[in-house]
């Protein structure tokens, strides 16, 4: 006989598995209580699941084959979900065609002699001229030379240029307008008080060499007793920004840093300090200065008792960090810990990633319009200007202190790490004057605030430029190099190391080129270079926005209603020529 079956238990689990419940279903009960009063699923707010992404569409093989656009629908590989937004385009303008006197070369400046007197330098043989009708840069405009080229047809005909005399030399559209110059452009005077003028050559990154020659300043028998108030003329030496005023002298403001003849002083912010050689850690001095990167008290030797007198050569040095540590600072990214150097160790040499992308090359955004100006075209363009917070840095008045670092809150009072100014005298090095140099990569540097200013942009001539002022006839002679008169110790062994055969028995581990001493005339040739590049890839960008090769040019009707444009920075309209065309900027 057969056992019986056990009774099956419910709660079995089958090899089926259970069905999922609905998300609509509802678990309210059907009577409310005091725990759930109100059991009504309608009433209720339900967590609704995460919306699904929408994927994105794609065209088969067979679509993106029957297509024009080919290359553009295929997917690229190598994309990600969040591109870096494309750089913007320079402002466009509308401005008639060039007439075929436009086209030929630039006109040579007029430079006139002083009457009834004429100046001439202390050799008795060098006549000092001064400027006429020339397009200076007045505040909150900046003009450069430009020509007309019809290879250029899309970039409004017109291409960046020069005026003689060619090469490294002081420049006479940012000087002041008293400024007396001679033929080359090198040896300059003011009968005025405190004016200054910069150079054509611009400092960003590494390190930047040049020198001046006192010709009238100080006599060889030291400044007068004190007491004596008898009008000298006297030269202060030093480097400034496009911000700092042409009315007064380097050093005014907190945009430049400059070198007095009185007391071989520093002075920034108007303010005179020392200048100051640093000693070994420990070494017992009656001086000590805070000094990066900690900013602990460190052991210093003040120079005293020295004055720049007439025949001495006195150089000046700037180092700058590389812009992609400068970016970092700008950009509030800077790192202390980790950042450390002068950025010139490239991630390629020392294989380190660089996850920000900081080492790509910069976005060169060029605003500026062209304008004719007696006889001449320029680029007129609006200028960087100084801003609220800076003025606060360098006022007198009673405000709190501030302290310029490079993780300051705000962009304007950031400073570069690995930055400073030093001083050389006859070829010797005297000392360190400046550390802690302001940043001026935008938005450090901003435009004034006005309608169509774009602010944030670097044009590619923003940085530190050789500035020299002179008061009451004193006169002197800049050299931007490369053949120096007095080089340093530096230059001549760095010469030296260039000139061996590379892999011989002498030869060094290669120094970075951000790290070598340079003559600034060097830059002279770079930025040709750079301003032929940055116009053909304006050209090219403005190419493809006319709709390249199908543009066919404008219509007859079309050019009817242009004039040609008028600079805005001219006081007097009586200078101006043409008729301003709309919204410029």
């Amino acid at each position: 006989m057969a056992d019986p079956q056990p009774p099956s238990r419910s709660n079995t689990p089958t090899i089926a598995p259970p069905m999922r419940r609905p998300l609509e279903e509802d678990h309210a009960p059907a009577v409310s209580s005091p725990l759930n009063p109100n059991p009504d699923p309608g009433a209720r707010a339900r967590p609704r699941a995460p919306q699904r992404e929408q994927r994105e569409k794609r065209e088969t093989l067979k679509k993106r084959e029957a297509s024009s656009h080919t290359r553009g629908s295929t997917p690229n590989a190598k994309s990600t979900k969040q591109d870096r937004p494309s750089a913007p385009s320079p402002m466009r303008y509308s401005i008639p065609e060039p007439k075929y006197a436009d086209y030929d070369p630039p006109k040579d400046g007029i430079f006139a002699s002083r009457e009834p007197i004429p100046i001439v330098a202390p050799d008795g043989v060098t006549e000092l001229k001064k400027p006429v009708d020339h397009a200076w840069n007045k505040k909150g405009y900046r003009y450069t030379h430009c020509v007309a080229d019809p290879y250029f047809r899309h970039k409004q005909f017109y291409r960046q240029s020069d005026s003689r005399p060619y090469g490294p030399r002081m420049s006479h559209e940012d000087s002041d307008k008293s400024f007396h110059f001679d033929d080359s452009g090198t040896i300059f005077t003011t009968e005025k008080g405190w004016r200054m003028g910069r150079g054509n050559v611009v400092a960003r990154e590494g390190r930047m060499y040049y020198e001046v020659k006192i010709l009238r300043g100080i006599p060889l028998e030291g400044p007068p007793p004190d007491g004596e108030t008898v009008p000298c003329p006297h030269i202060r030496i030093g480097w400034a920004r496009r911000e700092a005023p042409l009315d007064a002298p380097v050093g005014y403001d907190g945009y430049s840093y400059g070198i007095t003849d009185t007391r071989f002083e520093t002075i920034h912010r108007s303010r005179p300090n020392k200048i100051f050689k640093p000693l070994p850690k420990g070494t017992k001095s009656k001086h000590a200065k805070a000094r990066p990167p900690h900013g602990r008290p460190m052991p210093v030797e003040l120079i005293t008792d020295q004055h720049v007198q007439e025949g001495d050569v006195i150089g000046m040095e700037i180092r700058l960090p590389s812009l992609s540590l400068h970016r970092k600072v700008v950009e509030g990214i800077y790192n202390p810990a980790v950042d450390m150097g002068d950025g010139f160790d490239t991630a390629t040499s020392n294989n380190i990633k660089d996850p920000l992308n900081m080492d790509k090359p910069l976005d060169i955004i060029r605003d500026r319009i062209p304008v004719p100006y007696k006889g001449n075209f320029y680029f007129e363009q609006l200028d960087y200007t100084c801003t609220k917070s800076v003025e606060a840095y360098h006022d007198r008045g009673p405000v709190p202190k501030i302290n310029p670092s490079p993780n300051h809150e705000d962009v304007n009072l950031r400073s570069l790490p690995s930055s400073h100014i030093k001083v050389y005298k006859n070829g010797k090095e005297v000392g360190i004057a400046f550390e802690n140099i302001l940043a001026f990569l935008p938005p450090a540097s901003a435009p004034a605030a006005q309608p169509g200013a774009r602010p944030g942009y670097d044009d590619g001539m923003v940085g530190y430029f050789p500035a020299i002022s002179a008061f009451n006839g004193g006169i002197c002679q800049v050299n931007f190099g490369p053949d120096l008169w007095c080089p340093p110790d530096e230059v001549l062994k760095q010469r030296e190391k260039d000139t061996e055969m590379f892999g011989g028995v002498n030869a060094e581990t290669q120094v970075s080129e951000g790290r070598k001493l340079r003559a600034i005339g060097e830059r002279f040739k770079e930025q040709i270079a750079e301003d032929v590049v940055w116009d053909i890839i304006d050209e090219v960008d403005f190419f493809m926005q006319d709709g390249a090769w199908e543009y066919k040019g404008d219509a007859v009707a079309v050019n009817e209603g242009k004039s040609t444009p008028k600079a805005r920075g001219f006081a007097n309209p009586d200078e101006n020529l043409g008729v301003e065309v709309g919204k410029r900027y």
